[in-house]
């Protein structure tokens, strides 16, 4: 039985009507086909950041002829944050976690010299900052000839880690307020360059146990947004991880949170980038349910269109194990 003519004309202007409307929409075309389970899953997590309704505005506008808004250029940084408190079975499940989520931070606290030594031998082609901050007993252990890089034998401290490459710089900052003349607390740091300057800096903030105590804890945030301030300033995208030893509704915390602070740091939560701030009082661990690690990443690269999230698992440490990412704007600025 044949087909008329006119029918055929028809069809095929509707056709044409449908694709142009398709392409008018700003996305590439693509013919369905069938998805295996995971796939579908796959693109089901991914349609939201792509046909979310705050962008539908701008595709119409586009439709309309506009000129297209400007896209900055994402890019995913994955971090691993952990207080091990000196424990090697800790710092294995933080090593784990970095190599099967790919992450190219790594931030530990309370780390023993001879732990951080261990790292640097046999991560060869990461750069590794050790930032001593106290002595304790329990990092006792006899130096080796080839261990002279960290010195003492007691010292506990910070570790900060990029695994991309051992050409990153390592650098340490030391708080010029202390609880003690013996302490050095302070920001333990590496940075290197992938389109822009990233830094990465791992924090431990005294856990204080009266007033004066307090006063210092705050003292140390406040050094810590002077610290990075100028990075922030400079367009660096900066991330920050560790044992803040206070929880988000704290004062001490209005140094980091730019909600309803006057720090320049978003934290790794389960909320879009976009979406509303909020200091969320998820437990990470410490014995009691309270949360008083962190992972921060700097507002200056943060934009409405990137995602940002947090996973939190248990370790033998008495703190929970970070695992969290944002997308970052990586678009060079001058």
């Amino acid at each position: 039985m044949g087909v008329r003519t006119g029918t055929s004309r028809s069809a095929a202007l509707a056709v044409a009507t449908l694709w142009g409307a398709l392409a008018a929409l700003g996305g590439p075309v693509v013919l369905a086909g069938p998805l295996t389970a995971p796939a579908a899953a796959e693109v089901a997590a991914e349609v939201p950041a792509a046909t979310s309704g705050a962008e539908l505005p701008a595709r119409r506008t586009q439709a309309q002829g506009a000129e297209p808004s400007f896209s900055p250029a994402l890019r995913r940084i994955r971090v691993v944050d952990h207080n091990i408190e000196k424990r090697s079975a800790a710092m294995s499940r933080a090593l784990t976690a970095a190599r099967k989520t790919g992450a190219e931070v790594i931030l530990l606290q309370e780390v023993c010299w001879w732990q951080a030594d261990q790292l640097r031998r046999r991560h060869p082609t990461w750069t590794v900052a050790y930032k001593p901050e106290r002595e304790r007993d329990k990092c006792m252990r006899r130096s080796s000839r080839d261990s002279g890089l960290l010195g003492v034998r007691r010292q506990v401290g910070n570790v900060a880690i990029w695994t991309g490459g051992s050409v990153g710089l390592p650098t340490t900052h030391t708080f010029t307020t202390q609880r003690v003349k013996s302490d050095r607390t302070g920001l333990a740091c590496v940075s290197w360059t992938t389109i822009v300057r990233h830094r990465a800096c791992s924090v431990h903030l005294i856990s204080p146990t009266g007033r004066r105590e307090l006063i210092v804890r705050t003292k140390q945030a406040r050094e810590v947004r002077r610290i990075t301030g100028p990075w922030v300033g400079k367009q660096d995208l900066v991330v920050l991880g560790g044992d803040f030893n206070a929880e988000p509704q704290r004062a001490t915390m209005n140094h980091l949170y730019r909600f309803d602070g006057v720090g320049r740091f978003r934290e790794a939560t389960k909320q879009r980038l976009g979406g509303p701030d909020c200091r969320c009082r998820q437990v990470t661990g410490d014995g009691r349910r309270a949360k008083v690690d962190y992972i921060f990443f700097s507002a200056n690269r943060t934009t409405a269109r990137g995602f940002r999230s947090l996973r939190v698992v248990k370790t033998s440490s008495d703190h929970h194990l970070l695992i969290g990412w944002a997308d970052m704007d990586v678009t060079e600025r001058s």
